[in-house]
């Protein structure tokens, strides 16, 4: 029996979490790595795009604190640690998600944003890591 701490699948979230967000600086990716693995909804072991997709939309729905429809400084905690993590995860997914540059990431933008990592390691392009794939991926094999 497999438990959810296992070896293999602490890899398989670390990888899939690199890959979700790629980009990210290594404490966040670790947290990117924790939210992915809560992703995989159906427990397979594998991240299919739909997945990913989901955690993007929930993730966009913790950032937009004022719910005003965009990611953006008027979102960021005044104080404490929420104020540095918020800007740079905001940092993060402005280099890629914000494609007219306005300094807001809207819903679509979050949604459509590229997924380099995501896409190599998908060596089938059949829209879902598998885990040999999140591994080959882990191990450096592609």
């Amino acid at each position: 029996m497999t438990t959810w701490y296992s070896g293999r699948n602490i890899r398989l979230a670390t990888v899939a979490g690199m890959i979700a967000l790629a980009g990210a600086s290594n404490a966040q990716a670790q947290s990117a790595s924790d939210r992915l693995s809560r992703a995989d909804a159906n427990g397979d072991g594998s991240i299919e795009w739909q997945e990913v997709l989901d955690m993007r939309s929930t993730m966009f729905g913790r950032m937009d604190r004022n719910s005003d429809g965009v990611i953006d400084s008027k979102d960021r905690p005044n104080f404490g640690p929420g104020k540095s993590r918020f800007q740079a995860a905001f940092n993060d997914l402005s280099a890629t998600a914000d494609t007219n540059n306005d300094g807001q990431i809207s819903k679509t933008e979050m949604m459509e944003a590229p997924a380099p990592m995501f896409e190599s390691a998908d060596t089938n392009e059949d829209g879902t890591l598998s885990p040999d794939e999140l591994s080959a991926h882990a191990d450096g094999s592609i």
